[in-house]
């Protein structure tokens, strides 16, 4: 593929690609030491699969998964747009170092049927990776260690929509890591196996259907056009709708009809703190009120 011809397959504008300040030959030369290591990272890739994931769907909460490991094409556009995003980060990278920088080179996505399925994979996923700050990876052009395995790289992110259920989340993941993506809901994880960064993506199949129809059509060329932007907003918001209409669903199901509207049985079936557990059963409005306004909300009605 010539540079001309990538650069029209990707929608990447000429003095975009100058911006990157990265030379076509730098990208080849990257792309030609991703293909010698294609076969190591494809073993890799299916080792993890066979000890983490294969046969255990039902155990760890997923209703299906697929992995893959990215293409070099995609590589190369990944690289000129993160240089794009954040020159200052991604200055450095060139073909020596370019695996301390990509995260995604290994990508798993679990899908979900219902989204409180998450909770069963968010405790065996950090019973294997260690979930420790201290770990966290501060600068990935220095902190790299292609010895290391069986932590995570970064802190797990809940991406959602503003206005989403998100109180499944809030006793797991810190607040400051559920972030309102507008057009994205899923949970990431980045995890370190064997020295290679591991991507996963845990989402429920209505947020898979949408994201494949979404980038089908949005990305990577069409991000600006209004119209196309406001319909994905809208069958976002369907699919959003589709999962709290699975979940109630489900509580039907479990729930016997005769307590079904009682708001403080829904209370009851969220994984609450210890403290706010307790005043719930002391019925202390007062001090639910302090410490959880998503609790309070409920038996206030």
């Amino acid at each position: 593929m010539t540079k001309g011809e990538f650069l029209q397959k990707f929608g990447i504008l000429p003095q975009e690609f100058e911006e990157a300040d990265i030379s076509w030959e730098e990208l080849l030369e990257i792309a030609d030491d991703y293909e010698r290591r294609r076969p190591t990272l494809e073993k890799i890739r299916k080792e993890f699969v066979a000890e983490f994931l294969q046969d255990k769907e039902k155990e760890i909460g997923l209703q299906s998964y697929h992995s893959r490991l990215k293409d070099t094409e995609h590589l190369v556009e990944k690289l000129v747009r993160k240089r794009l995003e954040n020159y200052a980060k991604y200055r450095k990278m060139d073909a020596t170092n370019y695996m301390r920088y990509v995260t995604d080179l290994i990508g798993i996505r679990g899908l979900l049927l219902y989204r409180e399925d998450w909770v069963n994979f968010h405790k065996y996923i950090i019973h294997w990776f260690k979930n420790d700050p201290e770990k966290y990876i501060r600068d990935y052009g220095r902190d790299y260690d292609q010895n290391a395995s069986g932590y995570m790289a970064e802190p797990p992110k809940v991406h959602t929509r503003l206005g989403d259920y998100a109180d499944i989340y809030v006793n797991w993941i810190p607040e400051e890591n559920i972030l309102d993506r507008k057009h994205y809901r899923a949970v990431h994880y980045i995890v370190v196996y064997r020295g290679v960064y591991i991507e996963i993506q845990i989402k429920t199949l209505f947020e898979e259907g949408w994201g494949e129809i979404d980038h089908s059509i949005l990305y990577p060329r069409r991000k600006g056009n209004a119209m196309l932007t406001e319909f994905s907003e809208l069958l976002n918001r369907l699919a959003g709708m589709g999962d709290e209409m699975g979940s109630f669903y489900r509580r039907l199901q479990v729930v016997p009809d005769e307590k079904f509207q009682s708001k403080e049985t829904i209370v009851r079936k969220r994984e609450l703190k210890p403290q706010v557990k307790a005043a719930v059963e002391k019925r202390d409005l007062n001090e639910i009120h302090t410490m959880d306004d998503a609790v309070w909300s409920i038996l206030k009605e």
